[in-house]
């Protein structure tokens, strides 16, 4: 079946899509119309989860980046494919001949997709109280400079900036289609003007920061989100937050 797309996406533009996986009753009956635009594979990962919330958040996430990408081609939410890079990025099936680019993240019923045009993203979005261990993590995860500052923030803001630093960083490694096995201490995000994050790499990474654009996203609720975006050195992008999603 072919669809009209019903939104423009140019070249430069970077939209940005959201959507909850709810646990209210209302949501919880809806899921089987998320579930209709599954594939077969995605549906049997979806019966793998233990917690009817942890299955009901990807379910919902599979169908926000099936029916979001139907909106920019004339591809029905059921008929898109995918295929995988080796480190297990997925990115839409050359044989549709598209040039779109996506990535997606979830967290405790937050779901966040980017996409864009010819041009590598990556997005994070992580629960603001996520229960993770900060000293099990800051000497693995975290630059020399990093851990620094971090040391230097009094102790109610040091769990904030700890947040701010891992989504931008997940959000680069991602749009680099590597994920973590990319040495995160080799990454680096500075504050020099306030919330606006500066990207710094060790020459190890084979990479130069201005051919990233790397920002903090607004999420409704309790969460941190950042996105990374490739781009030519000087390139001006537009980073558009469309509606909330109804997947």
């Amino acid at each position: 079946m072919t669809r009209e797309p019903d939104v423009t996406l140019t070249r430069t533009d970077v939209h940005l899509w959201f959507a909850s996986s709810s646990k209210d009753g209302g949501e919880r009956r809806s899921l089987r119309e998320h579930e209709s635009v599954l594939s077969a594979e995605e549906r049997h990962r979806a019966d793998q989860f233990y917690f009817a919330e942890d299955r009901a958040q990807f379910v919902t996430a599979r169908s926000l980046l099936r029916r979001c990408l139907s909106r920019y081609a004339g591809i029905a939410p059921s008929e898109w494919e995918f295929e995988f890079n080796d480190f297990g990025k997925p990115t839409v099936h050359r044989r549709l001949g598209l040039d779109l680019d996506f990535n997606l993240s979830h967290s405790q019923g937050m779901c966040m997709l980017g996409i864009a045009r010819e041009r590598p993203i990556g997005v994070d979005v992580e629960q603001r109280d996520a229960r993770i261990s900060l000293p099990d993590l800051i000497h693995k995860v975290m630059s020399e400079t990093e851990v620094e500052e971090l040391r230097g923030l009094p102790s109610r803001a040091w769990k904030s900036r700890f947040m701010d630093l891992w989504v931008c960083k997940e959000a680069y490694t991602k749009a680099r289609g590597q994920g973590i096995s990319l040495p995160l201490r080799d990454i680096s995000f500075l504050f020099p003007s306030g919330r606006t994050p500066r990207l710094v790499l060790k020459p190890s990474l084979g990479d130069r920061p201005e051919n990233w654009l790397c920002d903090f996203v607004e999420v409704p609720g309790a969460f941190h989100a950042a996105v990374c975006i490739g781009r030519r050195r000087g390139e001006e992008l537009r980073l558009v937050v469309r509606e909330p999603a109804q997947p």
